[in-house]
């Protein structure tokens, strides 16, 4: 039995152009300059932890318990004002997982679906887990001028670069085959950031697609909306062409963004074959 737990992590509040930049002709809206509080929505935060045979796997961190106290200091004013977090009592991500009975040192993988401030704050949560993987398209964006990354959150902690081999079957031809028998690997998808992976889970011929920011929900796949923060708009629309496919597919039990408000489910189970 493979468990995949939904983590609702708090919120955040950000301008209706983050999930769809179609909204509006403004190509800053998303980050809120020159917006209108009318124009403010709010979105779920969340993590992934993966109850696996052969081990324990956090896809994403969420904010850090720091944010509820000092939410600028943490974020920095830029991302602050795009961003607002809310993270009530409870819901950090090492909270969500003291709920489950684990341990952050018990984590075999931290798998980071890319570096934005709401995906790796959380990090010192859950700095005592075994390895903490990054694509190496994203340890080389945070290591670049890119404005939108936050070096706080992991420049103290080890980051490992994920070792992906060609793969034909994989959207951009990179995976990594986490426990190597296939159940649990990690795709190459960049578009919403230079190294942005999802995670697909897979058993008993159904598997889970973990998308990170690759679409916010249904309709950005179904039509194919891309979001304010974009790498690259054209290989973000090919990225969410191929998780609209995948979604089609009759053993497709779930795709699960990190931020889609009509996904309610707090656990999905996949039966390996006997």
């Amino acid at each position: 039995m493979i468990r995949i737990h939904i983590l609702n992590c708090g919120s955040v509040g950000v301008d209706e152009a983050v999930p769809d930049r179609g909204v509006s002709k403004n190509a800053l809206a998303y980050t809120g300059l020159f917006r209108t509080p009318r124009h403010r929505i709010t979105l779920p935060v969340k993590a992934f932890y993966i109850e696996h045979p052969k081990g324990r796997i956090l896809v994403d961190t969420a904010w850090d318990r720091a944010v509820r106290e000092h939410p600028i200091r943490t974020l920095t004013f830029p991302m602050w004002f795009a961003s607002k977090p809310v993270l009530p009592p409870g819901e950090a991500v090492d909270e969500r997982l003291a709920a489950l009975g684990v341990t952050p040192e018990t984590l075999d993988y931290v798998i980071l679906t890319h570096m934005d401030i709401d995906h790796d704050s959380g990090l010192r949560l859950v700095k005592s887990a075994k390895r903490i993987m990054v694509s190496p398209g994203e340890w080389r964006a945070i290591h670049s001028s890119q404005v939108r990354y936050v070096r706080r959150p992991w420049k103290k902690i080890p980051l490992t670069q994920m070792r992906f081999t060609a793969d034909a079957s994989a959207p951009c031809g990179l995976s990594w085959d986490v426990f190597g028998d296939g159940t649990a690997t990690v795709l190459s998808l960049p578009g919403h950031t230079q190294g942005s992976v999802a995670v697909r889970v897979s058993a008993g011929g159904r598997f889970v697609l973990l998308v990170g920011d690759t679409g916010y929900n249904r309709a950005s796949w179904e039509n194919r909306s891309l979001p304010g923060p974009v790498y690259d708009g054209e290989k973000m629309k090919k990225a969410l062409a191929w998780v609209a496919a995948e979604m089609k597919k009759p053993g497709c039990a779930a795709v699960l963004a990190a931020h889609d408000p009509e996904e309610h489910r707090s656990i999905i189970e996949l039966e390996e074959s006997v």
